[in-house]
């Protein structure tokens, strides 16, 4: 299949807040390739580039994790804002999060924060060529490792957690009784498509329901309030969810006798005129080497691929979160019932603006989380409980030990880590192939009906959770290749409240293009998404073994969604969709490993024994100096959207 290349063109060197020197050099699409000695380095320069690219989306992250929406908005985003303060993290409370994070991770969050700082530093100095026109009139604050901590929690929590949907589920059994609910709610739907082909058989389980009830009322009005929640994330062309459709092959079912792996995550159709969710780059330090996709504010690789091993995600949609009916002792938010004993709410008070104007907004929690709704008047709230509350960052810290992994035993070490619900497909070089269904998951020894709500006195707390070892997994030995369209992983995985493999699923569109292939080409793996007439939001393809692999992917319309204070365009913002709208992909350019680039180094450092740097090339460089800001940054002569570059096509920024 045709597809467009992208080779190097040039280059930007900053210097690294340890004192080490980051290199981003961009493809002829724009995607930014990272360099550095230090994990510390490309991680800054990863801040820098997104900022660079994506920095109203980056800003829109940040104010919808932490509930902000509204001061840009106005008075309609004042819900969402209250949704986001209620289900997230106080500041103190994200803040206690990172100084519980591994050393790595706090150096990975630190150093993509000042990244993106830097290059707000580029805007104090010349804001006519850095300074997005949508925010002509606004000052930016700078972002801290609170801020990173949030728009990945948000994040995680967006594409990983399903289910809560309990009390739709009760008012459900109440209004059309038991025969339709268990018609039309089945905990096991037998003729759903499975990723996993005949791979065991569902152990009968018993279930009980409390008999508690719940007035219809309440129930709509905390739907009809989620709704609009959805609507107005919506209108901002955020995410809502991880779709997603994806294709594993092994040796054994490949043309080419080398494993293949197609990757489509879905997070909205790709539009003209609008950032992709997705920000593409690629990291390359003596530690890590990645290349890939990413969400604007998450530092890291999600999915992608590195020296060894190339992976995707779809989301899993299984349940990880109970919703608890607790019992409070008058109609007011004084105290709950709990093991036997009255309890004080914990109470949080916020101050939200809309526009400038000071709202206060008071919320609360319970032993079980965040209390979503209420029933005051019959001395009912309704708390979220969610297996991961508190640990969504162990996902960022699986990611990171992922994109380290050069063997399929550690990359699965990793994954044990996340505890959000995804399914996981990796291929490895030496032909290997795996699928996981991941996830931490209520192993339902209570014996309380997954479908239904928790009575919230302490008699129906959770039992314990699912060790990954028993969630649904396969490779290459079981099945010759793997298909899943966010469809049920096996046959005896049950489903929760949130009901979501029902009948038929569109993943039999993939499987009829696939099975009756003897063997299956790299050309019909790229077919695939024209084929079924869908696209991914992101789209990538590896061919991979013994050799050069084979490496594409695509991020319609355009990698950068810059457009300057006077309405210039990044050339570099829909530069694909002529692709995309050919079903094509573009080539994925990927570094040697790292003991192949270490030259650039030497010809990069200043004023060290390492630099041998000619005279004239010297003065060249010396040209593009600044020297005033916090991190020395470029100036007009070294713009990086519409650059104008040397004959060696570098542009370099210089310490004092």
């Amino acid at each position: 299949m045709f597809s467009g290349r992208a080779a190097k063109t040039d280059a930007t060197y900053l210097p690294a807040p340890d004192g080490t020197t980051v290199e981003i050099s961009r493809d002829t699409y724009g995607v930014p390739h990272i360099t550095g000695e230090t994990e510390a380095a490309v991680f800054f320069g990863q801040g820098f580039a997104v900022a660079e690219d994506r920095l109203v989306q980056l800003e829109t992250y940040r104010r919808s994790a932490e509930g902000k929406l509204a001061e840009w908005f106005g008075k309609s985003y004042l819900p969402l804002d209250q949704k986001m303060r209620t289900m997230l993290y106080s500041f103190d409370e994200r803040q206690a999060t990172f100084r519980s994070l591994s050393l790595p991770l706090q150096t990975m969050i630190e150093s993509y924060a000042s990244g993106i700082n830097a290059y707000l530093d580029s805007i104090a100095v010349d804001s006519a060529h850095y300074k997005p026109r949508e925010f002509a009139h606004v000052d930016l604050q700078r972002w801290t490792v609170e801020d990173v901590v949030a728009v990945t929690q948000f994040t995680t929590s967006v594409f990983g957690q399903f289910g809560g949907e309990e009390l739709t589920r009760l008012a459900e059994l109440e209004t059309n009784g038991r025969p339709w609910f268990e018609s039309h709610r089945p905990l096991n739907d037998a003729s759903a498509p499975t990723t996993m082909r005949g791979e065991g058989k569902r152990a009968p389980r018993a279930y009980h329901y409390s008999g508690m009830k719940v007035q219809l009322e309440p129930v709509r009005k905390l739907a009809e309030r989620w709704k609009q929640s959805r609507d107005l994330i919506r209108q901002i062309h955020m995410p809502l969810k991880f779709g997603s459709f994806a294709v594993l092959i092994s040796a054994e079912k490949s043309s080419s006798g080398k494993a293949m792996l197609l990757g489509c995550p879905q997070m909205g159709s790709p539009q003209l005129g609008q950032a992709n969710t997705i920000h593409e780059v690629e990291l390359s330090c003596p530690t890590l080497h990645v290349s890939g996709m990413t969400i604007a504010g998450m530092p890291g690789v999600l999915i992608g691929r590195n020296d060894r091993l190339a992976w995707t995600f779809t989301s899993g949609y299984s349940d990880n979160s109970d919703m608890y009916i607790d019992s409070t002792e008058t109609a007011s938010y004084s105290r709950y019932y709990y093991k036997g004993t009255w309890h004080e709410f914990e109470t949080l008070t916020d101050t939200i603006y809309v526009e400038d104007k000071a709202t206060v907004f008071t919320h609360y929690r319970t032993a079980h989380g965040p209390v979503v709704g209420a029933d005051l008047e019959n001395h009912q709230v309704f708390a979220l409980k969610t297996t991961f509350r508190g640990s969504e960052l162990d996902m960022l810290q699986s990611l990171y030990e992922s994109a380290r992994a050069q063997t399929m035993e550690r990359f699965e070490q990793a994954l044990v880590l996340n505890p959000m619900s995804f399914n996981v497909f990796c291929a490895a070089d030496d032909g290997r192939v795996h699928y996981w269904h991941i996830g931490k998951y209520q192993n339902r020894a209570d014996g309380i009906d997954p479908r239904l709500p928790h009575r919230g006195d302490g008699s129906e707390e959770w039992a314990g959770f699912i060790p990954f070892n028993k969630l649904p997994s396969s490779d290459q030995s079981g099945q010759d290749y793997f298909a899943n369209w966010n469809n049920k992983p096996a046959s005896w995985w049950d489903q929760g409240d949130n009901v979501p493999w029902m009948g038929g699923n569109h993943v039999t569109e993939i499987e009829d293009v696939i099975k009756p292939a003897d063997l299956f080409s790299y050309e019909q793996l790229t077919a695939i998404p024209e084929k079924i007439g869908d696209h991914g939001t992101y789209q990538q393809a590896f061919e991979l073994g013994a050799g050069p692999w084979r490496s594409q992917n695509i991020v319609p319309p355009g990698q950068s969604a810059f457009v300057a204070m006077g309405g210039e365009p990044n050339s570099h913002t829909v530069d694909q969709w002529s692709l995309h709208s050919r079903w094509q992909f573009k080539e994925m350019r990927f570094a040697a490993p790292w003991n192949a680039q270490q030259n650039w180094i030497a010809a990069a450092s200043f004023g060290n024994s390492q630099g041998d740097m000619s005279p004239p090339v010297f003065s060249r460089l010396i040209a593009d100096r600044y020297l005033e800001s916090e991190y020395p940054m470029l100036d007009a002569k070294a713009r990086p959207h519409t650059t104008k570059s040397s004959a060696l096509k570098t542009r370099i920024i210089l310490p004092n």
